[in-house]
């Protein structure tokens, strides 16, 4: 096992992300495809993981960004210690495991650029475990911000809430994944589901700006201080807990030349941490549209992780639309 070995000085101030890194590998097929035959396309592979993704995002933000996540001793891990490297996103609180494959998810769409079927091999990712995390304990509490996803196990969540001091941001990842955040709720300043994630944690059915402020309604009396819920087409809905008041902000859509819909949720997610990283008193109607601009960049490229930067956030943000809904009304 390599890991802390690098002895690089650490900044004052600095962000930790916990979740995974994956090699990336997807098939698109240049006409309709014919199944069980061979389909002439572009195959073509890249990093990628949600704590990964998230993890870059960050790092061009100008955060100093460390990644604690494991990957193997094979070629794939050797790619993805070079794309970090290249990201600036530091690794020497990671771990390669020898002997391991690294984390692989290998995906097939259509020759529209929709999934047709994939297989993740995650299996490492177990190894993000509370032994793992104890070892460097000391260097997680000392970070501005520590940012979770939900591809860790239940057990490590729990360990996370009874043992991290830092402020705890989460991305709920998946529907299926989600609930591994239900035992920390009470510990999160942050949390980011999309509409069917929210629906899922808090059993309300998520139509509009409306329903979705009772979620996280909901979210925030389970102790949530601070819940981003993403609407796609619709926005972002905003919502707060403090000193006994609710506050909620509905945040519409920028204008949007969409190239494809990869990575909008991680550029979002990454932006709300930049904002409380700057700036943790920051209006929560503008942390929305810091995050809603961050997305709509991520939308408008056609790579999983755009060249984001602070300057182009506020660029975006300066041409911004009209609301096209109502601020959420809540009871």
């Amino acid at each position: 096992m390599a890991d802390m070995t690098s002895g690089n000085t650490v900044p004052d101030r600095y962000v930790v992300v916990i979740g995974g890194m994956n090699m990336d590998i997807c098939g698109r097929p240049t006409s309709t495809v014919v199944d069980r035959d061979s389909n002439p396309g572009v195959v073509s592979m890249s990093a990628g993981g949600v704590g990964q993704n998230i993890a870059q995002n960050m790092a061009h933000l100008g955060m100093p960004t460390y990644l604690i996540t494991v990957y193997g001793d094979d070629e794939n891990g050797k790619t993805l210690e070079r794309s970090c490297a290249a990201n600036n996103i530091n690794l020497d609180y990671a771990a390669q495991l020898e002997g391991r494959r690294s984390s692989t998810y290998m995906f097939i769409t259509d020759d529209t650029g929709d999934l047709l079927v994939a297989v993740n091999d995650m299996e490492i990712c177990k190894e993000i475990n509370p032994a793992f995390l104890e070892s460097r304990l000391d260097f997680i509490n000392g970070a501005a911000i520590c940012l979770l996803d939900a591809n860790l196990e239940p057990e490590t969540m729990a360990w996370i809430g009874e043992h991290v001091t830092a402020p705890l941001f989460g991305d709920t990842v998946s529907t299926v994944k989600a609930h591994r955040f239900d035992a920390i709720l009470n510990k999160m300043t942050v949390l980011k589901p999309n509409d069917l994630e929210a629906s899922v944690l808090t059993g309300i059915g998520i139509a509009d700006q409306y329903s979705a402020g009772a979620a996280a309604k909901t979210l925030l009396d389970r102790g949530a201080k601070n819940v981003f819920i993403s609407l796609g087409a619709n926005g972002i809905l905003c919502a707060r807990h403090e000193n006994d008041e609710y506050s909620f902000k509905h945040v519409p859509p920028y204008r949007t030349e969409i190239a494809t819909a990869n990575g909008a949720g991680d550029a979002g997610m990454a932006a709300i941490t930049w904002s409380f990283f700057d700036n943790p008193d920051r209006d929560l109607e503008e942390v929305g549209k810091i995050a809603q601009a961050a997305s709509s960049i991520a939308l408008e490229c056609t790579k999983a992780v755009p060249d984001i930067t602070v300057e182009r956030i506020r660029k975006k943000m300066s041409g911004e639309i009209e609301p096209l809904l109502d601020e959420v009304r809540t009871a």
